[in-house]
Parts: structure tokens; sequence; C-alpha cells
């Protein structure tokens, strides 16, 4: 099979492996479509350190169930689904706080785990989704909504409420629609890219450029979706005293903060991070009725061989896109 690996920053290679095989409790995943995450484009121009040579990465995708390990049931050959990336421990956490597992690991993101982009995947059982009536395209965006649905309901986003949403990336549109979804009265997504800030009209938003943001605020609400030192001031700086600013982006490891606004004005700075498994499975049904929409965030469809050639474009700028989605070109396995 193939399997796109990454060599370092600005490297990747295609190389071809044996199918890996099920083990008890795992099934083996075809790939359909993966999506390029922010978080991998960030490891891939080296800039957050969270992608190491050698990996294979990928934790938004799609595809069929292929092969069965000893044990599993109920997901036959052929099933459409998608996974859910986080792998906690079957402690305590695993009751609705699986995203704060101390020992959580992600497909795709932790160095040891091959991710999605594979013609083939192997992930345990109890981690599989199926897709019911949802289209294989949009699968492979239920992890980034979901991730946008948990850092609505962190920040506690409610009827009436204004909302700002720095950052019109994919994850920062996602958070605009769930706070849309959460009965927010407005929300403004601010980003300096024309192209994103048109998409966000285009969604019904209200779009801003960076030096707009303090005149049309102050906001009940902030996020940032980036992660570095500007966006994070922002984010702190428009929401009046004693307000919410959430924190999703992870494009730096560390940035500064304005901390005399944080302690004077007693703002609340709180960070989000993946989801429990309810909401991974809310997201999957939100997109499937239609309340959020994928269709507008998808820029673009790769093919395999040309997807190193969509993180470049990304990373230096000559593309946009909200999502690039590889497809392996596959179809679905028969039993």
């Amino acid at each position: 099979m193939r399997v796109l690996v990454f060599d370092g920053p600005h490297r990747f290679h295609v190389e071809t492996r044996p199918r890996p095989v099920p083990g008890p409790g795992e099934v083996r995943l075809r790939m359909a479509y993966v999506g390029i995450c922010g978080s991998d484009l960030h490891g891939y121009t080296g800039e957050s350190g969270r992608r190491l040579p050698g990996m294979i990465m990928g934790h938004e995708a799609s595809g069929w169930v292929e092969a069965q390990g000893p044990g599993v049931e109920g997901l036959e050959v052929g099933t459409p689904i998608t996974f859910n990336p986080s792998l906690p421990c079957d402690g305590a956490c695993g009751h609705g706080f699986e995203n704060h597992c101390a020992a959580l690991r992600v497909i795709g993101v932790t160095p040891d785990i091959q991710g999605a982009f594979a013609d083939a995947i192997v992930v345990p059982s109890a981690r599989v989704v199926p897709l019911g009536d949802l289209s294989m395209l949009w699968g492979a965006g239920v992890e980034p909504m979901a991730v946008a649905l948990q850092a609505t309901r962190r920040a506690g986003v409610g009827p009436g409420q204004d909302v700002l949403v720095v950052g019109g990336g994919m994850i920062g549109q996602s958070i605009a629609q769930t706070c849309r979804l959460e009965g927010a009265a407005s929300v403004s997504v601010s980003d300096p890219m024309p192209s994103r800030r048109a998409l966000a009209r285009d969604g019904g938003f209200r779009s801003l450029e960076p030096g707009q943001v303090a005149e049309a605020g102050p906001f009940d609400v902030s996020f940032d979706a980036v992660g570095i030192t500007a966006t994070a001031y922002a984010a702190i700086q428009n929401i009046p005293k004693a307000a919410v600013a959430c924190f999703v982006g992870l494009g730096l490891p560390e940035v500064s903060i304005p901390l005399f606004d944080v302690v004077v004005g007693e703002r609340m700075v709180m960070g989000s991070f993946c989801y429990p498994d309810a909401v991974f499975e809310e997201a999957l049904d939100h997109l499937a009725s239609g309340r959020l929409d994928l269709d507008s965030l998808i820029g673009s469809v790769e093919s395999f061989e040309d997807t190193a050639q969509a993180f470049e474009d990304l990373a230096t700028g000559a593309r946009t896109d909200a999502k690039i989605m590889m497809s392996t070109g596959l179809g679905a396995p028969t039993a």
C-alpha cells in the first residue's frame, strides 16, 4: 500500500509498505478521503514541533472497513466509516472526559501511531464510527467539526451572544457555524486573508480585517483559532471584563498574552482540545442533518500523489483553502 511519509520540514515521500494486519479488537480501514489539518501543516513547516520525521500524519479521514481482527463484531467489510482518532486509556476519563486523559494518544499525531495519509490504517474497533447516510467526503470533516463544537461548548456560547472568531481557517469557520448552531446573535470572523473573509461572508458571518476588530467590539466571547501572539492579543483585548477567551489554535507552542488585561479585567482564558466521544458523534449527526455545512469549506480534493505539493502550497501561502482533502482514489472493498 502507499503511505505518505514525513521526512522533516517541507519534505514528504511516498513509500510502498505491506498492508497492516489487524490484531484482536482492531479493524483495518481502507481510506477514501483524508483532510489536511492546520496542526499537520504547522508540523510540516516545523513551527510547532508536533510532527516528527518518519511518521505518517492524518487524523481526519473517512473510508471503509476492509478487514476485521479477532473478536470484532458489528463492523462488516465495506461499511462506510470515519474514526475518532483520540485513544484514551480505559480508566475513569473514558466516561465523558476522554480528551482529558493524561495518557491520551492520537492517531496520526502521536509519532509511533500510523496516521491516515495511506491506503489503509489499523485502528481499535471501538474508535470506528459508521457514517450512515453521510457522504464519504463529509465523513472526513467530522473531526474538525467536533473540535469546533467542543470549543463552543467549553466557552459557554449561548443565545443572544456576540462572538468573535480570530482566524478564518477550517477550525475558525467551523466554530462560527457551531456558535450559530448554539444560538449566537452574531458571529464575526477576523482574518488577514481576503479569501477567508469572503468565505465567512458567504457563510452568513460578519467578516473583519484584523485592524477592524477593536472598532467592531467588544464581543461577549472570543476564540483564537490560530495560536500566535497577535491572535492571542486580539482574542483577549476585544472582550469585556469577566468574559471568556477560548484558545483552540496551536500555531506555536508558546505565545505572549496581555497579562494586565487578563488580571485586571478578570478575563477568563481557557483552552479547548479535541472532544469527548459524545461530541464527536454529535458533530456527525449535525452534519448528517444539514445543520452544519462542509461544502463551502472544502476548497479542493487532491490525488495521493499531489498531496505533498498541496501541503507546500498551503505553507507558502500559494493556496488559502480552508480545507484540502486527499483522495486515495480507491473504491469500497467487498466481502
